[in-house]
């Protein structure tokens, strides 16, 4: 017991003394929830249209520098492993670097680094979360209680990213302000503000003709709202009322010579 709990100590000071980038707990089941939380980069849903950005790259670059940090973690809690522990630091500081890059494009107004930052700072709060929720062990509630206090503080700090896009009504953007408001993650679930957002979001991928995102939204709609909301029959008549588009084929000329005219009315 007290090997697991000096265990579960030291994870935490590294966390702390990294700001946070350095997940010390994570393993193969929370790099998948990782990658759950991005599912933005699905084909053709892209959050921004275009060539990549700096702000993409630098979003690329962190996640590559995150992984080499629970690769290095892992190796460190390994017996058997020969690599050196000061790893674990080197490719912290490397993401910590990204990050401060990522932060100054911010800084300097670039909207696309608001979005990327906003998303880093979501996928950790889901990932302290995830955490919180697994600990049940009356010996370290404590442990939770941090958890859930690093994950309210990522929250916090995506809603305050992606409000930025999702002013511009970016329509990823708004989904994620539309989970951060639906999630008890801070707090009580702001229901009305959490549709607002996901409506934002419905209209504006089906506006982009992704319909497919958008019957995503709608489902998020129903589940905070009254399913008779305007709001939310509003996206379904979009969703299904619509005519498609079509070029129809056009009659033979020879069968549209054949049809007889009508009588001139006298």
């Amino acid at each position: 017991m007290f090997k697991v709990f000096h265990l579960v100590l030291v994870s935490a000071i590294v966390i702390h003394a990294t700001g946070g980038i350095t997940e010390a707990l994570a393993s193969a089941s929370t790099d998948n929830l990782a990658g759950a939380t991005s599912a933005q980069v699905a084909k053709g849903t892209e959050p921004f249209v275009g060539p990549p950005s700096e702000a993409k790259k630098l979003y690329r670059r962190y996640k590559r520098a995150y992984d080499k940090t629970v690769v290095a973690v892992a190796c460190v809690r390994d017996p058997k492993c020969i690599e050196p522990e000061d790893e674990v630091l080197r490719y912290s500081k490397d993401a910590l670097r990204i990050l401060e890059k990522l932060e100054q494009l911010v800084a300097d107004g670039d909207v696309q680094a608001n979005y990327y930052r906003g998303l880093i700072a979501y996928e950790r709060g889901k990932f302290y979360d995830a955490q919180a929720e697994i600990i049940t062990h009356p010996d370290f509630i404590l442990t939770a209680t941090v958890y859930r206090r690093y994950a309210k503080q990522q929250f916090l700090l995506a809603e305050k990213y992606f409000s930025v896009p999702a002013k511009l009504k970016n329509p990823s953007a708004c989904r994620y302000m539309g989970d951060i408001y639906s999630s008890t993650i801070l707090g009580q679930p702001r229901k009305d503000k959490a549709t607002n957002y996901y409506y934002t979001s419905a209209i504006e991928f089906i506006r982009q003709g992704n319909k497919i995102e958008g019957a995503k939204m709608y489902t998020a709609m129903k589940e905070n709202a009254n399913p008779a909301d305007s709001r939310i029959v509003e996206v379904y008549a979009k969703l299904h009322n619509e005519e498609p588009v079509a070029n129809w084929r056009k009659l033979p000329e020879d069968l549209v010579k054949n049809v007889p005219k009508k009588a001139a009315q006298p």
